[in-house]
Protein backbone atom coordinates (compact mmCIF):
# COMPACT_ATOMS: atom_id res chain seq x y z
CA UNK A 1 0.00 0.00 0.00
CA UNK A 2 2.74 2.42 0.74
CA UNK A 3 4.10 1.69 -2.61
CA UNK A 4 0.73 2.32 -4.21
CA UNK A 5 0.49 5.56 -2.28
CA UNK A 6 3.99 6.51 -3.45
CA UNK A 7 3.08 5.62 -7.01
CA UNK A 8 -0.17 7.65 -6.72
CA UNK A 9 1.83 10.59 -5.36
CA UNK A 10 4.28 10.25 -8.24
CA UNK A 11 1.40 10.14 -10.72
CA UNK A 12 -0.18 13.17 -9.07
CA UNK A 13 3.15 15.03 -9.18
CA UNK A 14 3.66 13.92 -12.77
CA UNK A 15 0.15 15.21 -13.68
CA UNK A 16 0.90 18.48 -11.89
CA UNK A 17 4.19 18.85 -13.81
CA UNK A 18 2.43 18.00 -17.07
CA UNK A 19 -0.31 20.53 -16.27
CA UNK A 20 2.34 23.16 -15.40
CA UNK A 21 4.28 22.36 -18.56
CA UNK A 22 1.10 22.51 -20.65
CA UNK A 23 0.22 25.80 -18.98
CA UNK A 24 3.76 27.09 -19.65
CA UNK A 25 3.57 25.89 -23.28
CA UNK A 26 0.22 27.64 -23.71
CA UNK A 27 1.70 30.86 -22.25
CA UNK A 28 4.71 30.60 -24.56
CA UNK A 29 2.47 29.93 -27.56
CA UNK A 30 0.41 33.01 -26.67
CA UNK A 31 3.59 35.08 -26.32
CA UNK A 32 4.85 33.70 -29.63
CA UNK A 33 1.56 34.54 -31.36
CA UNK A 34 1.67 38.03 -29.83
CA UNK A 35 5.29 38.44 -30.94
CA UNK A 36 4.42 37.25 -34.47
CA UNK A 37 1.54 39.72 -34.60
CA UNK A 38 3.79 42.53 -33.34
CA UNK A 39 6.51 41.54 -35.83
CA UNK A 40 3.95 41.64 -38.68
CA UNK A 41 2.71 45.08 -37.56
CA UNK A 42 6.29 46.38 -37.43
CA UNK A 43 7.08 44.88 -40.84
CA UNK A 44 3.96 46.39 -42.42
CA UNK A 45 4.69 49.75 -40.79
CA UNK A 46 8.26 49.66 -42.04
CA UNK A 47 7.09 48.72 -45.54
CA UNK A 48 4.60 51.61 -45.56
CA UNK A 49 7.25 54.06 -44.38
CA UNK A 50 9.70 52.73 -46.97
CA UNK A 51 7.11 53.23 -49.73
CA UNK A 52 6.34 56.73 -48.40
CA UNK A 53 10.05 57.55 -48.37
CA UNK A 54 10.53 56.32 -51.95
CA UNK A 55 7.54 58.40 -53.08
CA UNK A 56 8.98 61.39 -51.22
CA UNK A 57 12.32 60.91 -52.99
CA UNK A 58 10.56 60.78 -56.37
CA UNK A 59 8.66 63.97 -55.54
CA UNK A 60 11.85 65.75 -54.49
CA UNK A 61 13.64 64.64 -57.67
CA UNK A 62 10.68 65.80 -59.77
CA UNK A 63 10.71 69.20 -58.03
CA UNK A 64 14.45 69.54 -58.60
CA UNK A 65 13.98 68.74 -62.30
CA UNK A 66 11.23 71.36 -62.53
CA UNK A 67 13.43 73.97 -60.82
CA UNK A 68 16.32 73.18 -63.18
CA UNK A 69 13.99 73.37 -66.20
CA UNK A 70 12.60 76.69 -65.01
CA UNK A 71 16.08 78.09 -64.41
CA UNK A 72 17.20 76.84 -67.84
CA UNK A 73 14.10 78.34 -69.44
CA UNK A 74 14.78 81.75 -67.90
CA UNK A 75 18.42 81.69 -68.95
CA UNK A 76 17.68 80.47 -72.46
CA UNK A 77 14.91 83.05 -72.88
CA UNK A 78 17.40 85.77 -72.01
CA UNK A 79 19.96 84.29 -74.42
CA UNK A 80 17.43 84.55 -77.27
CA UNK A 81 18.12 88.29 -77.27
CA UNK A 82 21.79 87.50 -77.90
CA UNK A 83 20.82 85.25 -80.83
CA UNK A 84 18.65 88.07 -82.18
CA UNK A 85 21.60 90.46 -81.92
CA UNK A 86 23.76 88.00 -83.89
CA UNK A 87 21.06 87.79 -86.59
CA UNK A 88 20.85 91.58 -86.84
CA UNK A 89 24.64 91.96 -86.93
CA UNK A 90 25.19 89.27 -89.54
CA UNK A 91 22.30 90.46 -91.72
CA UNK A 92 23.53 94.07 -91.60
CA UNK A 93 27.04 92.97 -92.63
CA UNK A 94 25.96 90.76 -95.54
CA UNK A 95 26.51 93.38 -98.18
CA UNK A 96 28.62 93.48 -101.34
CA UNK A 97 32.09 94.93 -101.36
CA UNK A 98 33.32 93.70 -97.97
CA UNK A 99 37.06 93.45 -97.52
CA UNK A 100 38.55 90.03 -96.71
CA UNK A 101 38.96 91.11 -93.08
CA UNK A 102 35.33 92.15 -92.85
CA UNK A 103 34.28 88.83 -94.45
CA UNK A 104 36.32 87.00 -91.79
CA UNK A 105 34.56 89.01 -89.08
CA UNK A 106 31.17 87.99 -90.51
CA UNK A 107 32.28 84.33 -90.67
CA UNK A 108 33.46 84.58 -87.05
CA UNK A 109 30.10 85.99 -85.96
CA UNK A 110 28.28 83.21 -87.84
CA UNK A 111 30.49 80.59 -86.18
CA UNK A 112 29.84 82.00 -82.69
CA UNK A 113 26.11 82.18 -83.42
CA UNK A 114 26.14 78.57 -84.65
CA UNK A 115 28.03 77.37 -81.56
CA UNK A 116 25.61 79.14 -79.23
CA UNK A 117 22.61 77.75 -81.12
CA UNK A 118 24.05 74.20 -80.99
CA UNK A 119 24.57 74.43 -77.23
CA UNK A 120 21.01 75.67 -76.76
CA UNK A 121 19.68 72.88 -79.02
CA UNK A 122 21.38 70.35 -76.73
CA UNK A 123 19.39 71.89 -73.88
CA UNK A 124 16.12 71.38 -75.77
CA UNK A 125 15.76 74.61 -77.76
CA UNK A 126 14.23 74.35 -81.21
CA UNK A 127 13.60 77.13 -83.68
CA UNK A 128 10.09 77.46 -85.10
CA UNK A 129 10.29 77.02 -88.85
CA UNK A 130 8.66 79.91 -90.71
CA UNK A 131 8.77 80.32 -94.48
CA UNK A 132 7.26 82.92 -96.73
CA UNK A 133 3.88 81.58 -97.86
CA UNK A 134 3.16 79.58 -94.67
CA UNK A 135 -0.23 80.15 -93.12
CA UNK A 136 -0.46 82.12 -89.89
CA UNK A 137 -0.92 79.87 -86.81
CA UNK A 138 -1.74 81.83 -83.63
CA UNK A 139 -0.39 79.00 -81.46
CA UNK A 140 3.17 79.58 -82.70
CA UNK A 141 3.07 82.96 -84.49
CA UNK A 142 2.46 86.53 -83.41
CA UNK A 143 1.34 89.00 -86.07
CA UNK A 144 3.47 92.13 -85.79
CA UNK A 145 2.43 93.76 -89.04
CA UNK A 146 -0.42 93.36 -91.51
CA UNK A 147 -0.16 94.14 -95.23
CA UNK A 148 -2.78 94.14 -98.00
CA UNK A 149 -2.77 91.14 -100.30
CA UNK A 150 -4.73 88.32 -101.89
CA UNK A 151 -4.32 85.31 -99.57
CA UNK A 152 -5.64 86.10 -96.09
CA UNK A 153 -3.39 84.87 -93.25
CA UNK A 154 -0.38 84.08 -95.41
CA UNK A 155 2.99 84.91 -93.87
CA UNK A 156 4.95 87.44 -95.89
CA UNK A 157 8.02 87.77 -93.69
CA UNK A 158 9.48 86.54 -90.41
CA UNK A 159 10.48 89.56 -88.35
CA UNK A 160 11.83 87.81 -85.23
CA UNK A 161 12.45 84.09 -84.88
CA UNK A 162 10.30 82.01 -82.53
CA UNK A 163 11.48 79.18 -80.29
CA UNK A 164 10.25 76.19 -78.31
CA UNK A 165 12.06 74.70 -75.33
CA UNK A 166 11.45 70.99 -74.74
CA UNK A 167 8.28 71.26 -76.81
CA UNK A 168 6.96 74.28 -74.89
CA UNK A 169 6.57 77.59 -76.72
CA UNK A 170 8.79 80.18 -75.06
CA UNK A 171 8.59 82.82 -77.77
CA UNK A 172 6.26 82.91 -80.77
CA UNK A 173 7.68 83.78 -84.18
CA UNK A 174 6.88 87.42 -84.89
CA UNK A 175 5.65 87.70 -88.46
CA UNK A 176 4.18 90.00 -91.09
CA UNK A 177 0.93 88.62 -92.57
CA UNK A 178 -1.52 89.39 -95.34
CA UNK A 179 -5.00 90.78 -94.87
CA UNK A 180 -7.23 90.46 -97.91
CA UNK A 181 -7.78 93.68 -99.82
CA UNK A 182 -11.32 95.02 -99.54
Amino acid sequence: MAEEQKQNNNEIEEKKRIEELEKRIKELEEKLAESEKLKQEYLEGWQRERANFLNYQKDVNKRIEEIVKLANEELITELLNVLDSFDISINSLNIEGLTPTEKNIVRGLELIQSQLLNILKLKGLEQISVKKGDMFDPTIHEAMEVVEGEKEGEIVEEIIKGYKLNGKLIRPAKVKIIRRSQ
